[in-house]
């Protein structure tokens, strides 16, 4: 068993232990509650329903729940708005997605009770995120337009371009990269023009995805590399592990350098379980049984596919099923157990056609006909292989890289148009400026020439 296998468990034991262990700070927290005002006992409620959100998904409810009654008694409304909504943020966390969605539901009601449509803005985008994790992109797409839309009535120029990241995901999940990258270059040009760091490092990673999958391997490290460089002086570990792991797939399956593969992997799981990220830490373990697979490690492998797929169990995660599903079956098939590659196979396939995963249908039919060549059934070769090219136009592929290649373009022709409106308006102020001292220079000069004249006559008829 590795050293990384290892942790992994150590990490659920520390998890359990953690139930039952003292908290300094939910210590001192709950030490001062007796002695404390309404105001200051629900202030203290959510601290300690945010100190559990990683810890004990039980005990952040229970204290979260406690706060937003006594906001609601004190009618502090928006502190209420923002405890039910930092609880769905908890839920979301754990992988109860159900209860996420209904904490959101009730900030977002909160929230419209004292007409703050930035917090509604904020509740629509979390529920697009659950959507999204839930598979169901068409619902996602649908509130993150939604959220999109209060923030341009606001002109939050920030939250527009978070909101174009989180629609290009959904986008890229589809397998419409045309749009994915459309939305992604549209966030860039917003950073860039805002200087923010850390959002333009999510952007850059984001585009290196597209160009990933299209697989223009050398231009997707390119941009995560500037991703990592950024995360690195921002010190965001989350958005790090994500880069860290997108740069091990590529060597991982494309370049074969499974060594560099492992390190990046291994140094993204060791971020996830520092931060009890559960989503993540499923992610990370179906992607070191795909590196395992690769090696063939097979016995190591499916170790890390069983955590990987008890979690998304867990969690319900239609997304996380049907890449872990897909991998099961790969697994299996190099094992030369066909039937069962193919029982993993077709649950993939059920679930990603059920949520419209446009890249794993045909990944899975490939994957099938191959199975079904291989055991000799021609009339299943036939079906799968016919769905897969069909799914696999290569026109298709051809005309969105095209498309692809014109939004790069696009994108820096903005930039620079960006630059140059910035440049002429620098110019146009030190016009104004400049004009404007040379109106004072002549009033000034006005003013002497009048003085001395002045002057002058004064001398003149004194004489």
């Amino acid at each position: 068993m590795s050293f990384r296998f290892v942790l992994v468990y150590v990490w659920v034991c520390i998890t359990s232990i953690s139930l039952m262990a003292n908290n300094p700070l939910t210590d001192s927290l709950l030490n001062r509650l007796p002695n404390t005002s309404k105001d200051e006992k629900a202030a203290t409620y959510s601290h300690i329903s945010e100190a559990f959100r990683f810890t004990d998904l039980s005990h952040c409810i229970m204290y979260g729940d406690s706060a937003v009654s006594l906001m609601h008694e004190l009618g502090r409304n928006e502190m209420k708005a923002d405890m039910l909504k930092s609880l769905g943020v908890s839920c979301y966390y754990n992988g109860e997605f159900d209860l996420a969605i209904d904490y959101y539901n009730q900030s977002m009601e909160a929230y419209r009770l004292i007409d703050n449509l930035s917090g509604i803005a904020r509740c629509l985008n979390n529920i697009g995120l659950v959507y999204e994790e839930l598979g169901n992109f068409e619902l996602s797409i649908d509130y993150y337009e939604r959220s999109g839309e209060i923030g341009k009535q606001l002109n939050d120029q920030e939250w527009i371009a978070l909101v174009m990241l989180n629609l290009g995901n959904s986008h890229f999940y589809r397998g419409n990269m045309q749009q994915a990258i459309n939305n992604y270059y549209h966030a860039l040009l917003i950073f860039n023009d805002m200087n923010d760091k850390n959002s333009i490092g999510e952007a850059c990673n984001n585009i290196g995805s597209v160009y990933n999958a299209w697989g223009e391997r050398e231009k997707a490290l390119e941009y995560f590399e500037r991703s990592r460089e950024i995360y690195k002086i921002t010190g965001d570990d989350r958005n790090l592990s994500k880069v860290l792991s997108n740069m091990a797939e590529i060597y991982n399956f494309y370049y074969k350098d499974y060594l560099k593969a492992k390190k990046l992997y291994e140094e993204s799981l060791e971020i996830k379980i520092k931060l009890n990220d559960l989503i993540g830490i499923a992610m990370q373990n179906n992607n070191m049984g795909t590196l395992y697979a690769n090696m063939e490690e097979f016995d190591k492998a499916q170790k890390y596919f069983v955590i990987s797929m008890n979690l998304y169990q867990e969690m319900e995660s239609q997304t996380g099923l049907v890449m872990v599903y897909y991998n099961v079956g790969k697994l299996y098939e190099q094992k030369q157990k066909i039937k069962e590659a193919l029982s993993y196979y077709k649950m993939s396939l059920d679930i990603a056609s059920k949520i419209g995963q446009s890249d794993y249908i045909a990944d899975n039919h490939e994957a099938m006909f191959k199975c079904y060549a291989a055991l000799g059934d021609y009339p299943n070769f036939s079906k799968h292989y016919k769905m897969f090219e069909i799914g696999n136009d290569t026109l298709v592929e051809n005309l969105h890289r095209s498309q692809m290649q014109e939004m790069e373009a696009r994108f820096k022709v903005e930039q620079v148009v960006q630059q140059n409106m910035k440049l002429s308006e620098e110019l146009q102020t030190l016009k104004s400026k400049v004009q404007k001292y040379r109106l004072i220079s002549f009033a000034f000069g006005g003013i002497l020439i009048f003085t001395l004249v002045f002057y002058f006559l004064y001398v003149i008829f004194r004489r």
